[in-house]
C-alpha cells in the first residue's frame, strides 16, 4: 500500500471511529483530524469537505459488509434457512458492534427519506438478492408474499438496529449480545420459512 493510500485509509477509520464516539450529526473535521493523528490540511489534501470524506468512509464500510453478505447469499452449499440467518445475524451484530456507523448508513433514509444513497442501495440490494436467493429455493411460492414477508423482517431487523430493546421481548431476544443477535436471526429466518 502506498503512502498516500495508507494515510487515506488512517483518515477513513477515524472517522467511523469518530461516528461511533459522536454520532454522524457531531463528526467534526478537527476530532477526524485528532483521531487520525494529523491535521486538518491533510485531510483536506485528500478529501474536498468533510462530507465527502464521511461519504468514502460509509461507502467503505458498506462495500465491505456487501462483499461478505453477498458471499453468504450466493453460497450454494447453504440450505436457505442458513444464509437468512447468516445475513440477519450479519446486519443485527454488527450494528451491535458498530451502532453508530449503523444509524449514519440509516440516517439521510430515515431523517431525509433519501433512498438514493449509496447504503440505502446496498440495502435494497441485500433484500432483492435475498428475494432471488427464496425465489430459486421455493420457485412454487407466491413472488408477492415473499417479497412482502422478507420487507417485513428487514423492517424489524433495521429497527432493531437503530432502537435496540425498543419493545420488551425476552431476554435471549434483546440485542445486547452476540448469542441474543444470533438468537433473533435464527427466530426471524423460522419465522419466514414457516409462513411460507
Amino acid at each position: 500500500m502506498s503512502e498516500k493510500n495508507s494515510t487515506q485509509q488512517v483518515i477513513l477509520e477515524a472517522v467511523v471511529t469518530c461516528i461511533e464516539k459522536y454520532g454522524i450529526d457531531k463528526v467534526t473535521t478537527r476530532k477526524i483530524a485528532e483521531e487520525a493523528g494529523t491535521n486538518i490540511a491533510s485531510i483536506n489534501y485528500y478529501f474536498r469537505s468533510k462530507d465527502e470524506l464521511v461519504s468514502a468512509a460509509l461507502s467503505m464500510t458498506i462495500n465491505h459488509m456487501m462483499e461478505d453478505v453477498s458471499a453468504a447469499i450466493e453460497d450454494a452449499q447453504q440450505p436457505l434457512k442458513e444464509v437468512l440467518e447468516n445475513v440477519f445475524f450479519y446486519l443485527l451484530e454488527g450494528s451491535l458492534r458498530y451502532p453508530g456507523v449503523s444509524t449514519a448508513h440509516l440516517y439521510e433514509a430515515i431523517t431525509e427519506k433519501k433512498y438514493d444513497t449509496i447504503s440505502a442501495q446496498a440495502i435494497i440490494k441485500v433484500f432483492e438478492r435475498l428475494v432471488e436467493r427464496a425465489a430459486r429455493e421455493n420457485p412454487k411460492s407466491d413472488a408477492t408474499e415473499t417479497r412482502l414477508l422478507l420487507s417485513q423482517i428487514l423492517s424489524s431487523i433495521m429497527f432493531t438496529m437503530l432502537a435496540p430493546n425498543f419493545f420488551s421481548v425476552p431476554r435471549k431476544y434483546q440485542l445486547t449480545t452476540p448469542e441474543h443477535a444470533k438468537n433473533l436471526a435464527a427466530h426471524y429466518a423460522t419465522l419466514f420459512l414457516n409462513a411460507k
